[in-house]
């Protein structure tokens, strides 16, 4: 099964609470706080790798999680990190943020790698807030929280050569014939419903990838068939093999056999590059060898007619090799049989030199400022004002910087309570309270928590 868009969650790593612990030893007194600050948080990349063709693996596992970092220990002993996670996509793949609507990365090479999300800072021990003014600390920091994000990976095949035509002209065999690859064949329409890939040897020994893409039919622009979905597989190719059945959609065997079929096959060209166009200009200016195929049994006074016709529509000569460097994006016109091999050397060898002459259209895709990957501030708040029977006010606090420090804050202690509340000023909730008619005897509601409002907190 072949995928190649799908959406995924990640998540980094959270750092690791900050330990708040005092030294107990024998014969030592007054030890002191010794609490080691949190692990950091594992990041997460994406790694483009030729092992990967597909996006297949993620239908099945959609979730991804760095490890968290530990909390940190007696002693000054510091948590450990969490571990880096890498996820493997395949070369093509190009990453987006589904929620800010942002390109992140273009993986175009094998070994191109993304930083997608930080792990969280660990948070401080107790240790770290001792000072000739707080001898004693009691509290200590949160680690930081993870950064997760919705992704959508879509895969844009990495192909030389990739072979376009309607359903049925002998894309899937032709490809068998120069490669290796086995795709599905038959004799009804849309046999390919997924694209193939195949590996074919030059004769200096160098390979190249050629990309067998399903048939698009006229009104693919509107939804029908197969509609556009595969065409991002050939946005990047060198050059485009055309492929055309000879015998047209008119004329199906030799018996029904009209000349109606050389306007029915021209057609078919002049429609799939109208689709072409419809979806990018780009490939509409893509340079194509075109191919009439299936000339067994074609009767040859007729086929000699109809390669005239392609010939004045294109400016082309059969075989002629000198229009790889011309304006035109049409550069050859071959007649093959892809079933009995006919025409398919010279197809073959006029191929890799296009190769060897054509650069590759890699349109550079604009990719957005990626902010979001260190972006751990949590600080942002929401407060609900709830009357109460007494006449009083209730503010519900929701923050998540706030819930993660009170659960490791201990509320009978005065010195962590007193950075409880520096903490909630520095955030901006008083004020905010304040600004939004808070007076004393009110209740400030943190995580669960009620805590009294004072004229102390107010000032």
């Amino acid at each position: 099964m072949f995928l190649d868009k799908v959406n995924i969650r990640i998540a980094s790593g959270r750092g690791g609470n900050g330990a708040r612990t005092f030294r107990q030893e024998k014969f030592v007194a007054c030890g002191g706080p010794d609490g080691g600050d949190g692990g950091r948080g594992g990041d997460v990349y994406l790694l483009a790798s030729n092992d990967l063709n597909t996006l297949l693996d993620f239908k099945y596992k959609s979730f991804f999680k760095a490890e968290d970092g530990e909390r940190g220990g007696r002693a000054h002993c510091s948590g450990k990190s969490g571990e880096d996670l890498i996820i493997k996509v395949p070369v093509g793949t190009v990453v987006r943020d589904n929620n800010a609507e942002l390109t992140i990365a273009d993986l175009r090479k094998d070994g191109d790698k993304v930083w997608i999300a930080q792990g969280g800072r660990g948070g401080r021990g107790n240790a770290r807030f001792k000072s000739n003014t707080l001898r004693v600390p009691n509290f200590s920091e949160p680690g930081e929280a993870a950064i997760e994000r919705e992704l959508e990976l879509e895969l844009k095949m990495i192909a030389d050569v990739g072979i376009i035509g309607f359903p049925n002209a002998g894309k899937s065999t032709f490809i068998s014939k120069l490669s290796a690859a086995k795709p599905k064949i038959a004799d009804y329409a849309f046999t390919t419903i997924t694209p193939n890939l195949g590996v074919v040897k030059k004769q200096s020994g160098d390979s190249y990838v050629m990309a067998d893409i399903p048939g698009l039919i006229e009104g693919a622009s509107e939804g029908k068939g197969l509609g556009h979905q595969f065409l991002r597989h050939i946005e990047r190719t060198k050059v485009l093999i055309h492929m055309i059945d000879v015998w047209g959609l008119i004329a199906t065997n030799i018996d029904e056999y009209s000349t109606k079929a050389h306007e029915d096959s021209l057609n078919n060209f002049v429609q799939l590059n109208y689709e072409l166009a419809y979806y990018s200009p780009k490939l509409k200016d893509r340079k194509q060898i075109i191919v009439l195929n299936k000339i067994e049994g074609y009767p040859q006074d007729e086929l000699i007619k109809l390669v005239r016709r392609f010939e004045e529509y294109t400016g082309l000569k059969l075989a002629s090799y000198e229009d790889i460097d011309s304006d035109s994006n049409f550069i050859a016109l071959f007649t093959i049989s892809a079933v009995t091999g006919e025409g398919l050397r010279e197809l073959r060898q006029f191929i890799e030199l296009a190769l060897d002459k054509l650069e590759s259209p890699f349109e550079e895709i604009e990719l957005d400022d990626d902010t979001i990957a260190t972006n751990h501030d949590d600080s942002h708040f929401t407060i609900l004002k709830q009357d109460q029977s007494d006449s009083s006010v209730k503010w519900q606090v929701s923050c998540g910087k706030l819930e993660r420090l009170m659960k490791i804050t201990d509320i009978t202690d005065l010195d962590s309570l007193q950075h409880l509340f520096y903490v909630t000023r520095a955030i901006g909730i008083i004020e905010e309270i304040k600004s939004r008619g808070a007076e004393e005897g009110d209740l400030l509601n943190i995580d669960g928590v009620d805590f009294e409002v004072t004229d102390a907190v107010l000032l």
